[in-house]
């Protein structure tokens, strides 16, 4: 029995299963994920060890790039000659690498709205970032350069992420009040699963991304009035720029795992789209509730085909987006763990402030023409062919990783790095726009 949303029918689809490559082959299955734990750990203590006592050596820190890389003026939107601040929003940012993210943009001259449920904890959060940016000097320790201008944390309106009508609120709001947007981060999150939200989907990938999708589209009109301008090249312009959250969990959400409880007296489960297509049945699947068993790791997938369509539907009006991996962050997202467990994630995982590395230059750095996708660890090899262009910013750019060496290892800041995608003929832009389908048809847009 199928539970698919009922909007199903009003999907288009021209193209038949036979047109499409399974995609058995690239995305690991779901359990591999756990077996790889310890030897990513091992791997990043080894190597980080290394590293370590290399980058005492000049020559060999010269030579292997150890330090983690630094976001150039040059490189980077200007702030400073714009006649009024330029407007950022953060989703989920009263906390962990979202507060960082907010932070960092500020302390780069943004004025940026904490997007969060809560209003005391998000009137809370941005006074915690103007008190600090007030009294603090210029540097705050992400190890590059500034613009003088320091700008502002503001709350507007709670926005509610299980709930379409909050997001629509906030939307009205924040065109009533901004003429427009120049970056929009998509950082909000949850990793629990199998609430039904009150728009009847599954929380997890409505929080994650279909609300993400909904508030993005929303907000398009904002983003193509806005003018990000780069500090030395002032003929080279974009308008707003959108960074959606993804994982490293994205290479492990296959289309041929899932499982669906029909709910018979004997508890019976039957395949449910095991095909190995990542179509528009699939995506339905991912947003029903009881579908699938891996929405979160779905929705990371779901971010950077969103990034993908999104540069394909907008990219000649001047809109660019770029998916990031923030990296394993040891943040009070762990906070219900064992003291031991948390103490065990502080030495191994990244900080918060690690964390929003990849977010903070995605938001502002200029990027190579085929950059999607950005993540924080030093990887084996280099990635061939890049359009990096030179940029000292973008010094690093890497092929398509072993999932070991995402989850953990030398951490080197932000690099240009190929994501996993569906093998659907089309390089995932088949699955691209069935998903931007889906959404829509999800969200009424």
């Amino acid at each position: 029995m199928s539970r698919h949303h009922q909007n199903d029918d009003h999907i288009h689809n021209d193209d038949s299963d036979a047109a499409w490559n399974s995609d058995m082959q690239p995305f690991f299955a779901r359990a591999s994920f756990m077996k790889l734990c310890l030897p990513a750990v091992l791997y990043s203590v080894l190597f980080n060890t290394i590293l370590r006592l290399l980058s005492y050596i000049p020559i060999f820190n010269t030579w292997l790039c150890i330090n983690p890389s630094r976001l150039h003026p040059e490189d980077c939107f200007t702030t400073s000659d714009s006649s009024s601040p330029p407007i950022a929003i953060v989703t989920g940012s009263n906390t962990g690498v979202g507060f960082e993210t907010a932070k960092g943009l500020v302390q780069r001259g943004y004025h940026v709205i904490l997007a969060c449920r809560s209003r005391q904890k998000g009137e809370d959060a941005a006074d915690k970032i103007n008190k600090f940016l007030a009294t603090s000097t210029v540097s705050t320790g992400y190890g590059d350069d500034y613009s003088t201008t320091v700008g502002k944390a503001i709350f507007l309106q709670p926005i509610d992420l299980t709930s379409f009508a909050s997001i629509r609120s906030f939307c009205k709001a924040f065109s009533e009040q901004y003429d427009s947007l120049n970056v929009l981060v998509n950082n909000a999150g949850i990793n629990s699963q199998g609430d039904i939200t009150e728009d009847k989907l599954e929380i997890c990938f409505q929080s994650n991304f279909v609300s993400h999708f909904l508030l993005t589209k929303l907000l398009i009109p904002s983003l193509l009035k806005a003018e990000n301008v780069y500090k030395n090249s002032v003929f080279d312009r974009e308008a707003g720029r959108v960074v959606n959250l993804s994982s490293v969990t994205h290479h492990f959400a296959p289309a041929n795992e899932r499982t669906q409880t029909i709910g018979d007296d004997n508890g019976t489960e039957l395949p449910e789209n095991n095909n190995g297509i990542h179509d528009k049945h699939f995506w339905l699947g991912s947003a029903t509730p009881g579908v699938s068993s891996a929405t979160y790791r779905e929705s990371k997938l779901a971010s950077i085909l969103f990034t993908m369509e999104l540069n394909k539907r907008y990219g000649d009006k001047g809109i660019r987006s770029v998916a990031v991996n923030p990296g394993s962050v040891s943040s009070d997202i762990w906070r219900n763990e064992s003291a031991f467990t948390q103490k065990m994630y502080s030495l191994l995982y990244l900080t918060t402030q690690e964390g929003a590395s990849t977010s903070i230059a995605g938001s502002i750095c200029k990027l190579p023409t085929d950059a999607i996708y950005l993540q924080p660890y030093r990887q084996p090899t280099f990635r061939k062919g890049s359009s990096v262009g030179g940029m000292k910013s973008l010094e690093r750019s890497y092929s398509l990783p072993f999932p070991m060496f995402e989850m953990l290892g030398p951490y080197i800041s932000h690099s240009v790095t190929t994501p996993r995608l569906p093998a659907d003929g089309s390089g995932g832009y088949r699955s691209s726009e069935q998903l931007w389908d889906v959404c829509e048809s999800l969200t009424a847009q």
